[in-house]
């Protein structure tokens, strides 16, 4: 267990530390102000729902074009084009975090848990406050067995996104299996 806890602090440390050569987003950092300022669920919902469109957002019309295709081959079941896609996006906006996030979820709907793991790195590297990917992370460590790293994995979910449903939840599926284990 001491393994997997240096490798969850390990690929946390590296996911963060590539950041420093990501751009910095005033307006994430705004946001992100006002998501830890939230007062209740509702009030970070809609501070949430601004970060995702943030996100989603990369600046270039062609980038976007580039994700909304990436989403409709993703629907009509063509993973391999979507993936195709999400790689010409990151081509051309290397730090852009969304179609790494985009990366992950599909590998991650294909139970290629280690391609998700490292497109959720990606991810992370270009923007170490996902906590949707962080998120990820604790679902796909839950699915593998990995109780106590997805319960990290939630909980640093937790530390951008309090209110963030998804790991709340995983946060009190989990905490009652550790704390038995360690009663």
């Amino acid at each position: 267990m001491r393994v997997l806890a240096a490798i969850l602090s390990l690929f946390l440390l590296v996911a963060c530390s590539g950041a420093a050569n990501a751009p910095r987003d005033p307006q994430l950092d705004r946001l992100f102000a006002e998501l830890a300022a939230a007062p209740d669920a509702d009030e970070a919902r809609a501070v949430e729902e601004r970060i995702w469109a943030r996100w989603r957002d990369s600046g270039s019309a062609t980038v976007d074009v580039l994700l909304e295709r990436a989403a409709q081959a993703e629907s009509a079941g063509e993973a391999g084009l979507a993936v195709e896609f999400l790689s010409e996006a990151s081509d051309l906006a290397p730090h852009f975090a969304e179609p790494w996030n985009r990366r992950a979820v599909l590998a991650y709907d294909q139970q290629d848990f280690a391609g998700a793991i490292s497109a959720i790195n990606e991810t992370l590297k270009r923007e170490p406050r996902h906590f949707g990917a962080l998120t990820g992370l604790g679902l796909i460590y839950e699915d593998l067995g990995r109780t106590r790293s997805a319960l990290r994995a939630y909980r640093a979910a937790l530390e951008v996104h309090p209110y963030f449903e998804e790991a709340r939840r995983g946060v009190r599926r989990l905490e009652p299996l550790i704390d038995g284990a360690e009663a």
